[in-house]
């Protein structure tokens, strides 16, 4: 072997080391191959929204029913309950007052109960933000922005909900 190859394959190996040793040393286990987490989460029933919930409500119950399990599932232990809370400030006005900028965020305060006796076993929120621009001659245009905030900002939200509640299922 020349000089050449030896210092590259070298260099390669080091930074196999570089790269592979931290995510050993914190004890990183992918998602996918912990099998005892997947039921568990399977186990949780998401509350339904209130029966005149605006359309972010119904998305983030949706999007929360499907990421925490994709199929149905008849061995529910859990029940997930939910509360989200809505505000919006206005981050930025301009001087010909033609273009606002507002923030919009949610404050999701969930629990998880156990269904035989009704105990909560574990209580979080998270919050998720998005900002909008409002166009003062373009409310077709502000409308569909503030709508596909909202939508993304309940879409995030779900995500954080399933992180927090992994993390809780993983050291239980």
């Amino acid at each position: 072997m020349s000089f050449r190859s030896k210092f590259i394959n070298k260099i390669f190996n080091y930074f196999i080391i570089v790269i592979c040793l931290p995510l050993i040393g914190c004890q990183f286990t992918p998602v996918y191959k912990n099998n005892n987490i997947i039921p568990e989460l399977c186990a949780i029933d998401v509350k339904n929204e209130k029966n005149s919930a605006p359309l972010y409500e119904i998305k983030f119950k949706n999007e929360l029913q499907y990421i925490l399990c994709g199929s149905n599932n008849s061995n529910i232990k859990y029940e997930l309950n939910w509360e989200i809370v809505r505000n919006y400030r206005e981050l930025i006005k301009s001087e010909s007052n033609y273009t606002r900028r507002y923030e919009e965020t949610f404050l999701v305060n969930f629990s998880i109960s156990n269904i035989e006796n009704n105990n909560i076993i574990y209580s979080d929120s998270v919050t998720s933000k998005g900002a909008y621009n409002m166009l003062e001659d373009e409310i077709v245009s502000t409308i569909a922005s503030k709508n596909s905030v909202i939508y993304h900002i309940a879409t995030n939200a779900a995500g954080l909900v399933l992180d927090k509640i992994y993390l809780f299922m993983s050291k239980k």
